[in-house]
């Protein structure tokens, strides 16, 4: 089976930069946060989140404004479980179409999942080769966070939303160590390729 490598750890642990490496290597990415930004230009969906949430979510341009959706759900438990039970069946149809579509195209060489829940919604088992974590301490994580603008706390706050970072080291493959420079980010990345794309590997022995 051609690689199918899952890319999973914290927040803001750098998992669009390992994302990127693979991708200059020739390997096919597909992000969930790109796919629901997809689902959310979708006319029906849109109807479903304005029916959920009123018009006050739509932007002047008619379009689903994500940071007014954001402080709406954000916070609140319940309205976050009805965002993501409008949103979700979309985003997993439209990402397990394009899995579907890389294992066909003999032009790519690996197929790159990086998905935020990956492990915690269960609807990717199966689907993946080799579960890459990449580590990256608090220190790292809450200096991206902020130069991505995020207001304290923010970073704790989706953090807890999310399975704990020992328990995804704990079912992890591979860990790669995002702490150092792009270069030895890089560098780890080229290993990880030889290893288990250009080898003809498919992953690990038990590899789901």
């Amino acid at each position: 089976m051609k690689p199918v490598i899952a890319l999973i750890g914290g927040v803001a642990g750098g998992k669009s930069a390992v994302a990127a490496a693979f991708a200059r290597r020739g390997a096919f990415v597909i992000n969930a946060d790109d796919e629901g930004h997809a689902v959310l230009r979708d006319p029906a969906v849109r109807a479903e989140i304005i029916a959920a949430f009123g018009k006050g979510v739509i932007s002047e341009d008619g379009e689903v404004d994500r940071k007014k959706l954001g402080a709406i759900v954000f916070g609140d438990g319940e309205k976050l479980a009805t965002l993501n039970a409008i949103t979700h069946p979309h985003i997993r149809r439209r990402t397990n179409a394009k899995i579907e579509a890389g294992l066909s195209d003999l032009g790519i060489k690996a197929i790159i999942l990086d998905i935020s829940l990956l492990l915690e919604s269960g609807a990717y088992g199966g689907k993946y080769t080799l579960l890459l974590f990449v580590d990256a301490t608090e220190a790292s994580r809450k200096k991206r966070a902020a130069q991505r603008g995020w207001p304290q706390g923010e970073l704790e706050r989706r953090q807890a939303r999310q399975m704990t970072l020992e328990e995804k080291r704990r079912q992890a493959d591979v860990v790669i160590d995002n702490n150092g420079s792009l270069a030895d980010l890089d560098r780890q990345v080229q290993e990880i390729w030889h290893t288990y794309v250009a080898s003809n590997v498919d992953g690990p022995p038990g590899a789901p």
